[in-house]
């Protein structure tokens, strides 16, 4: 099975908060230090006592919260620096990404792997700049 770039370009703008019809009108950027699994159990993110807290991806109710590109063809990247709170001490080592409904507890929609693992240490401000950070469904 493959979309078409209309069906993948629909589901992409459902899943980037960019439309209330989509599994995610409002859409959280979170990071885990384990690997998810299928049924979205294991993904395991840094404490808030450290700091840590989901990054907004897009509220369908407020454009200024959109820092998603609108998807092409099936693909999508951040037009805006993504960048989470800064770490009050380590949130050791990410080594992937998913897609949440909501701040705090919510739906894990989507994951996958982070192309590089991040450390981050007290004091850090982990950000995706302009452009680094995509999604393609195929």
């Amino acid at each position: 099975m493959a979309f078409t770039n209309t069906g993948s370009t629909a589901i992409l703008n459902g899943l980037i908060g960019k439309s209330s019809s989509g599994p995610l009108s409002n859409c959280y950027l979170a990071l885990s230090s384990t690997t998810p699994n299928q049924d979205g159990t294991n993904f395991t993110e840094p404490s808030s006592t450290a700091g840590y807290a989901r990054a907004v991806v897009g509220l369908s109710s407020q454009s200024a919260t959109q820092v998603m590109n609108p998807p092409v063809n099936g693909t999508t990247q951040n037009k805006e620096i993504i960048f989470f709170p800064e770490a009050s001490a380590s949130w050791g080592t990410l080594t992937h990404f998913g897609l949440y409904s909501a701040a705090n507890g919510g739906n894990l929609i989507l994951y996958g792997a982070l192309s590089s693992p991040i450390t981050v240490a007290a004091n850090y401000v982990p950000l995706f700049r302009a452009g680094n950070f995509s999604l393609t469904l195929t």
